[in-house]
């Protein structure tokens, strides 16, 4: 899963920063006055291209998949080779004002666009101007250019080159390539970096993460942490069987022991029970909640950092340190083990990651910092989507009914392991999973720098282009889904008797394209199977024992940057009877 912060908001810092610099207004009103032309007015798509929804509900984004290789595409007829090609400046979008472009709407105080609400931003630019919007003016950046087609985005994924180029986290960028330029020298990681750096990294490791037999060696302890977090949920139950309000935080624990079995090879003891203040496994909870508390102070506000190290970057630098020090008391303690340890007649579904790329690149800050890496986008991006899963089940009684009656066939008892075998049996769980990511993605939005000049939509785009793939719109609208607003996984199953009858299977056919929370291509989350296999031993824990309902009515959800519910998460278990 992906916690690269949407170029949207780093964009938006910029104009925040520049708005009130005299010169540099100057500078850009020159240069729109020589840019303009006298072009055509902006086509706007019909009203069957810009069909919403118009239910007024939430929305959310964060964590990024695959597209399958779905059997049933639906495909928009693309662009026409022999259609005349309209000019960049054509594109339809928010009117340019002289010498401040469009820099005033995202400026403080007056701005109509706040980096707060980016889902509202997304929803009007896709509703006042439809399939492809441009933003542009804004001073001192690239225009950033909002692709809401399905179509349009297998276009600039298809074209991509060798090295995407995704903008960086400024704040973890500045961590890794200057407060810690020595330690990550050579050794920059995934997240927070592009082009040869990000490249001779992933090389390194993703032939060894990405196979879907690496994550089936996983699941027997990520199965025994699964029943260690279940077993705390029932001892948090209040008299009325209600989790308690700062469960979200909870769900934490479970993501972060997860994450370290995987990337350390190690339990942490995050889900012990009345953990001492001063214990390592209390220490490094207090670090996670601490960044993300932090994070979005650094990465969606003004930033103050670059010019004075406020007590937030402290805190947010301080958390992020203590990881690099965990992880590396880790992989030590790995290195030390495997020198004791005779490899010859040991299976390699017995080796562990950590120790076949110790075996492979013989280089302990490699892994050091791929541990580092998993835990900074795994954590989070897994806890909001077991959230927003168990509340949409919570909210859909039938639909949960479904799911218990498939469990109760792939686990024979309450307590029993859920293996791979088992999770071969579970289609509709994990049709649960996608279509609450479909609804509520963690993170609202991908994007790409573009490369090289290509045609969108009929419109020259010229490189360097930042383009948006606004995911929380494009997989909520009627133009790609029936009824989107509704909570459907029977949508993502393959067709039969039974499921035939449900009206999602009466839409037209996916597009493989609209809903993608673990991202495509190169740039694709390297902890992909992992997350998936999380979240379904969880998921299936939790509701093969339990019923469960939310009655505090609907969650709403902030960008922080990922897409987080507001409200305490208190689900109500009632246990059931077989």
């Amino acid at each position: 899963m992906s916690m690269e912060a949407p170029v949207l908001m780093r964009i938006i810092q910029g104009n925040c920063r520049l708005y009130s610099n005299p010169r540099l207004l100057l500078s850009k009103h020159r240069y729109l006055q020589t840019k303009r032309s006298s072009s055509s007015a902006p086509d706007h798509p019909s009203n069957e291209t810009r069909q919403y929804s118009t239910e007024n509900r939430q929305y959310s984004t964060a964590l990024e998949f695959y597209p399958e290789n779905y059997e049933d595409t639906h495909v928009v007829a693309p662009f026409r080779t022999d259609q005349t090609v309209k000019p960049y400046e054509a594109i339809p979008g928010p009117k340019e004002l002289p010498l401040i472009g469009n820099a005033w709407r995202f400026a403080p105080i007056i701005g109509q666009y706040k980096i707060h609400e980016l889902d509202k931003v997304m929803w009007s630019l896709y509703k006042e101007h439809g399939r492809i919007v441009k933003v542009g003016g804004l001073i001192g950046h690239p225009d950033l250019l909002f692709v809401f087609n399905g179509e349009d985005i297998r276009n600039v994924f298809r074209r991509e080159e060798a090295m995407p180029h995704r903008p960086s986290m400024p704040s973890l960028h500045y961590y890794k390539q200057k407060l810690k330029r020595e330690f990550f020298a050579g050794n920059e990681g995934v997240i927070g970096v592009h082009g040869p750096k990000w490249e001779a990294f992933r090389k390194q490791v993703q032939q060894i993460l990405l196979p879907p037999a690496t994550a089936r060696k996983y699941v027997e302890p990520l199965d025994v942490i699964a029943g260690d977090f279940l077993t705390l949920m029932e001892q948090s139950l209040d008299r009325n069987n209600e989790l308690p309000g700062n469960f979200l935080s909870e769900i934490y624990k479970w993501a972060l022991e997860s994450v370290a079995r995987v990337s350390l090879n190690t339990r942490l003891g995050c889900l012990e029970p009345h953990l001492p203040n001063e214990s390592e496994s209390q220490r490094i909870i207090d670090s996670i909640n601490t960044f993300f508390w932090n994070v979005a102070e650094v990465e969606l506000k003004f930033p103050v950092w670059r010019i004075y190290q406020n007590k937030s970057f402290r805190n947010y630098i301080g958390a992020l340190e203590d990881f690099r020090t965990l992880c590396l008391k880790y992989i030590t303690q790995t290195m030390e083990s495997m020198e004791l340890r005779n490899y010859d007649n040991v299976k390699e579904e017995d080796v562990s990651i950590v120790e076949r790329i110790l075996m492979k690149t013989h280089n302990p800050k490699l892994a050091a910092v791929l541990a580092l890496d998993l835990l900074l986008v795994g954590v989070d991006t897994t806890s909001i989507a077991l959230a927003s899963t168990i509340y949409q089940l919570s909210q859909n009684a039938e639909k949960q009914q479904v799911l218990f009656e498939e469990l109760q066939k792939a686990l024979p008892g309450q307590d029993s392991k859920v293996d791979v075998a088992a999770q071969e049996k579970m289609p509709y769980l994990k049709a649960c999973i996608k279509e609450t990511l479909r609804m509520y993605p963690v993170i609202i939005g991908n994007g790409r720098n573009l490369q090289s000049d290509t045609v969108l939509a009929g419109y020259q785009v010229p490189k360097g282009t930042h383009v948006i793939f606004p995911h929380l719109v494009v997989s909520n609208v009627e133009e790609y889904f029936d009824q989107p607003e509704k909570f459907m996984p029977e949508r993502w199953l393959k067709k039969d008797a039974k499921s035939a009858q449900c009206p999602a299977h009466n839409q037209t056919k996916i597009h493989p394209f609209v809903s993608l929370p673990f991202g495509y291509g190169r740039r694709s989350c390297l902890g992909r199977r992992f997350a998936e296999t999380e979240l379904n031993i969880m998921l299936a824990k939790i509701f093969r024992k339990y019923q469960v309902n939310y009655n505090y009515g609907p969650l709403t959800y902030k960008i922080t940057p990922t897409y987080v519910p507001e409200q305490p998460l208190k689900f109500k278990l009632t246990q059931r009877n077989s």
